[in-house]
């Protein structure tokens, strides 16, 4: 374990929504572990933040979400926006806003959500 801030997001199979996100963003396996069963716990570096991702276990208190939480979302920045939504929906994601230019500071952005009901809100870097 590394000292610092690392996110921790229980979803239906770890390692398949690990896989899910390769096609979308840079992501980096750091670590695969098994605990209650094959490859369920599986830490990334994703566009430079760690995320560890857990499967579900519902006897330990590992749910995912029954709905979409609104008050929170991951942001992402990214290079090509359009690549990314492209990718995003070929590989699954829902897009629930659609890229949008900021009235405030001239920014794309778009809102995604995974299978799991998490929201990833990805901006363009310019």
């Amino acid at each position: 374990m590394r000292k610092g801030i690392e996110l921790d997001m229980v979803v239906s199979d770890a390692l398949t929504s690990v896989k899910t996100f390769e096609k979308v963003f840079k992501v980096e396996i750091l670590e695969i572990q098994s605990t209650v069963k094959e490859n369920d716990t599986v830490l990334v570096d994703m566009e430079g933040m760690h995320i560890h991702f857990l499967s579900k276990n519902e006897e330990v208190g590992f749910k995912t979400p029954t709905s979409t939480p609104e008050s929170m979302w991951v942001n992402v920045i990214v290079d090509d926006i359009e690549r990314t939504k492209d990718a995003a929906v070929d590989a699954g994601l829902e897009l629930i806003i659609p890229i949008t230019k900021e009235s405030y500071e001239g920014m794309l952005y778009m809102l995604l959500k995974d299978r799991d009901n998490y929201q990833w809100m990805v901006y363009e870097a310019e």
